[in-house]
């Protein structure tokens, strides 16, 4: 089974909380923590990675806090994907690192393959602003 990490899933959350708190001003990460129960320290790094892959913008100090960029609804859930780092393969004979010794003769690479195109391509498909 495919599953969705704990990063992902929180990061959806801070994302889902910014979206609904975008007109205000920038929230501190220790209010999210507070209101969704998320580790602070986990959120911090996740927040972090999230304004390095230009998602999120934020301002330090007394009147800071972090807010989602202007142009967010234009960034899919697999983009978030791709900037937690979370873009993994399904399976590890799909990875360049991981290359089977039986991939030439293997009945099972095409089925993962085409699995892996389709869930790349739906993740693609869903706009973090439609969740």
């Amino acid at each position: 089974m495919v599953t969705i990490s704990k990063k992902t899933e929180y990061a959806l959350m801070l994302v889902m909380f910014l979206a609904k708190n975008e007109k205000n001003n920038k929230v501190s990460l220790m209010e999210v923590s507070k209101e969704l129960a998320l580790p602070y320290r986990f959120l911090s790094q996740m927040a972090s990675e999230m304004k390095n892959g230009g998602l999120l913008v934020s301002k330090e100090g007394r009147s800071g806090g972090y807010k989602l960029v202007s142009d967010w609804q234009k960034f899919s859930l697999y983009d978030l994907i791709v900037i937690l780092g979370e873009d993994r393969n399904m399976v590890e004979c799909l990875c360049e690192k991981g290359k089977c010794k039986m991939s030439s003769e293997c009945k099972l690479r095409s089925v993962w393959e085409k699995l892996e195109t389709g869930f790349v391509t739906e993740l693609k498909q869903i706009k973090l602003v439609d969740l």
